[in-house]
């Protein structure tokens, strides 16, 4: 910049270096205002945008609206002609894509967890609803206007652009990015356009979304019509690809949903983009209300505490993401809080465990070979019951009594024949005495004995089934599987610097691969609508290009596909091996044996927990040898008691069910099959780690909401913690 003399209200400035530049200008610091900065615009448009400027400095809007960059001085030359203006000086704040893109985020918001999104979310509202109170319309809403700082603050640049009310005249905005533009302006010349809130409303619902929804854009999915459906085409036509209305459009695969959401962030995301409430869309104070709803509500994930989510949520839509696209969307938890701590690690080469008394002492507990049930001691058989004496002495009457009174049916037909009167009496004993003999029956005491048997046995077999040795055998075997993995992670722990080395190349090829994005490489053909749908199908930098097939991402036809490849080639082409060790290399394998002996440090946990299980199930074996269980002893004594009554009736005794011992469960019954290395068996070669490309190994997930669940897990663990559900 030339030393031309520049006056602020009379004050001479001191221009210092250039800190930005853009289509309109250049932005400079000012060494002898700190806290400032001088916008210069080119030549050309200096004179179409003095009045604007001039009146809002005049109207104050800085001092009104302290969270938005309005110019506060008129800078003029020494000739006093206009050359621009000051404004104050964002410091230390980042575009807001750089948190709403995961691997941006990793690198500029490393302590960012999903609460600090949704603070940063609650504040872009807040400065909208500011900004309108003051009678100003953003009109060019874009991600390049609004920075954030580490403390969630929002701050809004390029207000020289915006819609204002400023002595008596109204300033339009002229520009405007399509992808946030609303329908009802796609297409159109907006510099003669007067922009509204409810215009506004709409950009700002989409620029919300995309901070919610790791920078997917609501506008961007498949089109299940025939042909091709643009961004700004779907946004013309309000095809909201995520909304619960018939638009013709699907989210892309593995993305949020809006039931993630609490029910009036659904709500507000639904009639922003909804044909039916055009000029009624949610303000940004509805969004402040129902953001503050939302941060209030937020849980922490069992599995990542940087994953926070809805309390109505079954499952973590953010766990669920990665588990889709394999990589991580926040940094990990552990890593961050080294990272953050200049990664001071404990460099002991695994946890001292003395492994070898541990299972001593678990082999040195004798557990039975075969499971049986202690049995109620055999003691005198009982005496029948009154009832069965009975039904026995009726039993020897009855046929004694059926003889006399067949006997007596000759004999009273007789006396009945001649009219004698004792005929009748005769004829009546007899109809009494003859059925006797049919009615004693004993089947109810065989039936009653036939449902005692079976009670027995489902008893005998329920306890055997709870018999304290399975269990026992059972909770050996996970101190079996707890000690071999641990045994896996010291080893791991040692080889680390071996693996991280056969791995450098391609971890420096990716590192430099993830710092260009695609949205800064100005491609040839690709749009900033390009860019939009491209990160909404999770495709922000040119590792991401590499990784993915980028033609499934609508709009992106062969030739867009080549210029992207041809620009990946180009970084491929420019990388550099660095083969000497450095600080870093030296960081990593820290890290990763640190993760290891937090792994370790679970695992010991398990161990003596299992082994404090283990000793008390022991205790209670030699108990359980010794008693007799109260209720298969009451059984018993009701079948003994049977058999006494079937015996007295001198009817034969049925015998009763054999109660045998079951062979007691085997180690390897409890444990996953193993190959000789005497590694957990591997998948086949179709399922592989969406991280480095290995194969992968079928595992058990031992807590949080999965607690129980298969999933697969990268062979390489610890090495890599590549996951995949099942």
């Amino acid at each position: 910049m030339s030393q031309e003399s520049l006056y602020a209200g009379g004050r001479p400035l001191t221009i210092d270096k250039r800190i930005g530049k853009g289509g309109e200008g250049e932005v400079f610091a000012v060494s002898n205002l700190p806290g400032y900065a001088f916008k210069r615009y080119l030549n050309t448009l200096a004179a179409e945008r003095e009045r604007k400027i001039r009146a809002i400095v005049a109207g104050r809007l800085a001092d009104s609206v302290p969270t938005v960059a309005f110019p506060c001085e008129v800078v003029e030359n020494q000739r006093g002609q206009f050359v621009g203006f000051l404004m104050k000086r964002v410091d230390k704040h980042q575009e807001i894509h750089e948190l709403q893109t995961p691997t941006s985020r990793q690198k500029h918001f490393p302590k960012a967890d999903y609460r600090f999104i949704v603070r940063v979310a609650l504040n872009v509202a807040r400065v909208m609803a500011q900004l309108h109170a003051q009678g100003c319309v953003v009109g060019d809403i874009n991600q390049r206007g609004i920075l954030v700082s580490p403390e969630a603050t929002v701050v809004l640049i390029d207000a020289d652009s915006f819609q204002v009310n400023a002595g008596g005249q109204a300033f339009l905005c002229a520009v405007g990015v399509p992808e946030y533009t609303p329908p009802e302006l796609q297409g159109k010349a907006l510099k003669s356009i007067v922009r509204t809130p409810d215009h506004d409303a709409f950009g700002l619902a989409v620029c919300l979304f995309q901070l919610l929804c790791m920078d997917r854009h609501p506008f961007s999915g498949s089109y299940t019509g025939d042909g091709e459906m643009p961004l700004e085409k779907a946004i013309e036509e309000f095809r909201f690809a995520y909304s619960a209305r018939a638009t013709g459009m699907e989210p892309p695969p593995g993305t949020v949903r809006l039931t993630d959401f609490s029910g009036r962030i659904h709500q507000l995301f639904e009639e922003a983009f909804s044909p039916l409430h055009v000029g009624k869309r949610p303000a940004a104070a509805d969004w402040v209300a129902a953001m503050q709803e939302f941060e209030g509500e937020l849980r922490m994930c069992s599995r990542n505490k940087l994953h926070h989510y809805a309390r109505h949520v079954a499952e973590c839509p953010w766990c669920r993401m990665e588990s889709r696209y394999g990589r991580p969307l926040f940094l990990n938890s552990d890593y961050s809080r080294m990272h953050l701590a200049g990664g001071q690690m404990d460099a002991r080469h695994g946890l001292v465990l003395d492994l070898n008394a541990l299972m001593a002492a678990v082999n040195g507990v004798h557990l039975p070979a075969a499971i049986t049930v202690p049995l109620p001691p055999v003691s005198a058989p009982p005496a029948p019951q009154k009832a069965a004496r009975t039904l026995h002495l009726k039993r020897r009457l009855l046929p004694i009594a059926r003889g006399i009174g067949v006997a007596l049916v000759p004999l009273a037909a007789l006396g009945g024949y001649f009219g004698l009167p004792w005929g009748y009496a005769l004829m009546l004993a007899a109809l009494g005495l003859v059925p006797l003999g049919v009615k004693f029956s004993p089947a109810g005491y065989l039936a009653r004995h036939q449902q005692l048997c079976g009670e027995i046995v489902a008893r005998f077999t329920t306890l055997q089934q709870a018999a304290p040795p399975a269990r026992a055998i059972r909770v050996k075997a996970d101190i079996y599987e707890a000690v071999e993995q641990f045994r896996q992670l010291s080893s791991a722990f040692s080889q680390q610097p071996t693996v991280w080395d056969g791995e450098r190349r391609a971890k420096q090829l990716d590192e430099h691969l993830v710092r260009h994005q695609i949205r800064r490489a100005g491609l040839s053909r690709i749009t900033t609508t390009d860019c939009a749908t491209l990160a909404s199908w999770g495709f922000t930098t040119a590792l991401d290009v590499k990784q993915q097939n980028v033609r499934v991402v609508p709009g992106i036809g062969p030739i867009k596909s080549a210029n992207l490849h041809t620009w990946l080639h180009e970084l491929e082409r420019s990388f550099s091996y660095r083969s000497a060790w450095t600080t870093v290399d030296h960081h990593q394998v820290r890290t990763r044996q640190s993760e290891i002996l937090i792994k370790q440090q679970g695992m010991e946990e398990r161990i003596k927990k299992s082994l404090s299980a283990f000793q008390g199930l022991a205790l209670e074996i030699d108990r359980w040898k010794r008693s007799v269980d109260s209720e298969l002893t009451a059984l018993f004594a009701q079948l003994a008691q049977n058999e006494a009554d079937i015996r007295s009736l001198a009817l034969p005794v049925p015998p009763r069910p054999p109660l045998n011992a079951i062979p007691a469960p085997t180690l390897a019954s409890f444990q996953p099959p193993a190959t000789g290395s005497g590694q957990v068996t591997r998948a086949t070669a179709q399922v592989v780690c969406p991280r480095c490309q290995g194969p992968m190994v079928r595992r058990l997930a031992r807590r949080g909401p999965g607690n129980g669940r298969a999933f697969w897990g990268c062979g390489r663990y610890p090495a890599c913690n590549g996951t995949r559900p099942i």
